[in-house]
C-alpha cells in the first residue's frame, strides 16, 4: 500500500483515530506524561475546543489514520494565556522522517497568528534525545529541569522544560 502522508489542521471526523493515536504513543511508556490514552469523551472536547477557537492543532495523516498531532493550546488563566502549551506525538513507525519537524513548524506558523500567544512552552523527558535535538533546532531553549520527575518500572526520568517566544 502506497503512503499518502498529509499535514491537516485539526478536524472532527478523525477524533476516533486521535484518541486511538495518543493511546498507542502513550502506551509505549516513553514519551507522554501518561501511559494510556484518554477517554473519548475527553478527546472530544480537546479537539472540538481547538477548532473552535482556532487553537492550532495539526494531525500527520496516512490516508484517513491519524499517526501524528501537534497543538499548541493557550494556558486558561488570564494572566498566562500569552503562553501555549505544545504537545506531540508521532506514532513509532513514522518518527525519523523529518514529519514531526513539518507537523510542528506548521503548527508555530499557526501559532503566530494567534494574537494573544507570545511563547510556547515543553516539556519532554530527558531519555528522549531525538525530541530535544527537534525543540533545540527548531529555537527552544532549556528553561529548568525537574529531576527524577518521573518514575516507571523503578527507572527515573528528569523533565527538562523549554520555551521559545514568538515575538
Amino acid at each position: 500500500m502506497k503512503q499518502q502522508i498529509e499535514i491537516i489542521y485539526s478536524n472532527s471526523q478523525y477524533i476516533e483515530s486521535y484518541n486511538k493515536a495518543v493511546d498507542l504513543v502513550a502506551r509505549e511508556r516513553k514519551f507522554l506524561a501518561t501511559v494510556f490514552g484518554f477517554p473519548m469523551e475527553g478527546s472530544t472536547w480537546f479537539v472540538n475546543h481547538m477548532i473552535q477557537n482556532n487553537y492550532p492543532q495539526y494531525f500527520l495523516l496516512n490516508k484517513n489514520d491519524v499517526i501524528g498531532w501537534c497543538d499548541i493550546s493557550p494556558k486558561e488563566i488570564p494572566e498566562f494565556s500569552h503562553v501555549g502549551t505544545l504537545g506531540m506525538g508521532i506514532l513509532k513507525e513514522y518518527r525519523g522522517k523529518g514529519y514531526g519537524k513539518q507537523m510542528l513548524l506548521r503548527t508555530i506558523e499557526h501559532a503566530q497568528t494567534v494574537s494573544k500567544l507570545e511563547k510556547i512552552e515543553l516539556t519532554v523527558f530527558e531519555s528522549n534525545e531525538y525530541a530535544i535535538r527537534l525543540y533545540k533546532n527548531i529555537g527552544f531553549k532549556e528553561e529548568g529541569r525537574r529531576i527524577k520527575a518521573r518514575k516507571i518500572d523503578n527507572i527515573y526520568d528528569n523533565e527538562i522544560e523549554m520555551g521559545m517566544f514568538l515575538t
